[in-house]
């Protein structure tokens, strides 16, 4: 007698994988329907790595587009707004109707899967951490990874759904196994673009409430300039199931973008003592998102202008700097550059100003790739709480001082560095002053940036509360001095310290980087704020 194949079942609407925190700061695992429904109850999600949360926060927004057919316009947002909960009977009809789509094991239609994926080549198949960010597999290893191919364990259906969900919009070009029946293959391999969320910087309000967020993100459509959405965007569960070809093509909106196929995946489900388990896992090459067209659809990131070398002008992502605080790019992140396009969810809660939304906070997220982008090797993820005024089209004062106040502490941050120059200046005759020799260059270059690193790192906390105190009323008139007093007094006791631990022999040199130093402070804050000080003063 022939045996019958096992049928798993694991439904995303009401079993629980989408990790949450509660607002008395507990966590656990939701149901889709359940996460939507308690949206006010929950502080947020509780993700385990920073690339899941704007792919599981987009997920959320698809359905939450779908199923509340819009808002269509600020008077549907604004009932929302009031409402103290979601509407559940909108997520219970939606989710209802379109259940099956939502079975991670689905033989017919696995959800965010190929159905019958197989390798177009031997040993396509991988275990189950194939899916994980930060795990590494064969010779692409990541920095700083817990784990190894040894120490890989099959994955709770929960887990591989989060990774997988991570791993359309995140996928690096590593994953080269082909698929059957693609023709694009080649001796079994495929290799794939990189993620769509890898390619640009990703920037989402964050609210008090999961409900909130959900909120602050959810873009009327009637504001085509910021949002594009309408009957033919749907998301990939009302779509036919991806087959193994790939194609590349525009986004037919946010629905459509958030929920994109980007990679070909399959999971393999099998039972351990009765408890349903994913140990293998097959990654294939997806969709290319046509990267031109999607400046006018998604709301969540900005764009800056580069001229190419034909004289042609191209959009690119506006992506803040990995490896340093998020607000050292706020310029780029408020679209201050001419001809740059700020995000335009940005806009839209900048128009919320009116509706007692004073103070947000912004989830920004850049990666660095490696290794012909085959690793993930840097991340910069953070929340960024800032007044609405410095989001504001239509008055820039506060955004400009915003991004005068940052720029004034890059300045401030160069003068340290005739500081850092001190123990290695040597007297020049023949240029009749002191200069670092040749041959010592990389040793004052590598101590300039680790004073600019111990500066920024003492202002951070400083400058996260100046664009929180930016709400205040009455700020806008002091808040350029104060500020040029914080960064001027930090300065100054960051460059006495690092004198003071100079030696005897470094009497005369380090003498000559304070001078440089105060002159080269004083010029900054004088850009920064003209009125501070009298010409000539000492800093």
């Amino acid at each position: 007698m022939e045996a019958v194949e096992e049928r798993f079942e694991f439904n995303l609407v009401d079993e629980p994988w989408v990790p949450v925190r509660l607002l008395d700061g507990s966590t656990c695992e939701l149901g889709l329907g359940d996460t939507l429904v308690r949206a006010h109850e929950l502080a947020g999600l509780d993700i385990e790595f920073p690339t899941q949360e704007p792919a599981l926060l987009r997920l959320l927004l698809a359905v939450c587009y779908r199923a509340l057919n819009g808002p269509v316009d600020d008077a549907a947002w604004d009932a929302l707004w009031r409402a103290e909960a979601l509407p559940e009977a909108a997520f219970t009809s939606y989710l209802g109707r379109w259940r099956t789509r939502f079975d991670l094991f689905s033989p017919d239609a696995p959800f965010f899967q190929a159905p019958g994926l197989e390798p177009a080549g031997k040993g396509g198949i991988k275990p189950a951490n194939k899916l994980i960010a930060h795990a590494p597999t064969g010779h692409n290893v990541p920095l700083f990874t817990p784990v190894t191919d040894a120490t890989a364990q099959p994955l709770r259906p929960a887990e591989a759904a989060r990774w997988m969900i991570e791993r359309h919009a995140w996928g690096t070009a590593a994953d080269k196994t082909g698929a059957a029946g693609n023709p694009r293959v080649k001796g079994g391999n495929d290799t794939p673009p990189l993620g769509y969320l890898g390619w640009i910087g990703f920037v989402a309000p964050i609210g008090r409430t999961l409900r909130e967020t959900l909120l602050l993100n959810l873009v009327p459509r009637s504001r085509t300039g910021l949002v594009a959405t309408g009957p033919d965007d749907l998301p990939a569960w009302e779509r036919p199931p991806s087959g193994p070809e790939r194609v590349e093509r525009p986004p037919s909106g946010v629905c459509d973008l958030f929920t994109w196929q980007g990679r070909r995946i399959r999971l393999f489900p099998e039972r351990y003592d009765g408890e349903i388990l994913v140990p293998r896992v097959l990654v294939c090459a997806g969709d290319d998102v046509q990267r031109d067209a999607v400046r006018t659809v998604d709301p969540h990131t900005g764009w800056r202008v580069s001229k190419q070398r034909d004289g042609t002008l191209a959009y690119l992502p506006a992506k803040p700097g990995v490896g340093q605080q998020v607000w050292r790019g706020l310029s780029a992140l408020l679209a201050l550059e001419e001809g740059s396009q700020r995000a335009g969810v940005l806009s839209w809660v900048a128009a919320l100003e009116d509706r007692g939304v004073s103070v947000v906070s912004l989830l920004v997220t850049a990666a660095e790739f490696g290794s012909m982008s085959t690793t993930l090797d840097d991340l910069l993820a953070d929340r960024l709480d800032a007044a609405v005024a410095i989001l504001r089209t239509g008055d820039l004062e506060a955004a400009t001082l915003a991004g005068d106040a940052a720029a004034f502490a890059e300045r401030a941050a160069r003068a340290l560095w005739q500081v850092a120059y001190g123990p290695f200046l040597s007297y020049d005759e023949e240029r009749g002053r002191y200069a670092v020799p040749e041959g010592r260059t990389d040793a004052a270059r590598g101590a300039r940036e680790a004073i600019a690193e111990e500066f920024f790192s003492e202002l951070d906390a400083p400058f996260r509360r100046f664009l929180v105190d930016l709400a205040t009323p009455g700020f806008m008139e002091v808040g350029r001095r104060s500020w040029a007093d914080q960064v001027t007094a930090l300065a100054r006791a960051l460059a006495g310290r690092h004198l003071a631990q100079l030696s005897a022999a470094n009497a005369f040199t380090g003498a000559e980087a304070d001078r440089l130093f105060r002159r080269a402070l004083r010029a900054a804050r004088s850009t920064f704020d003209p009125t501070a000080e009298p010409k000539g003063a000492v800093a």
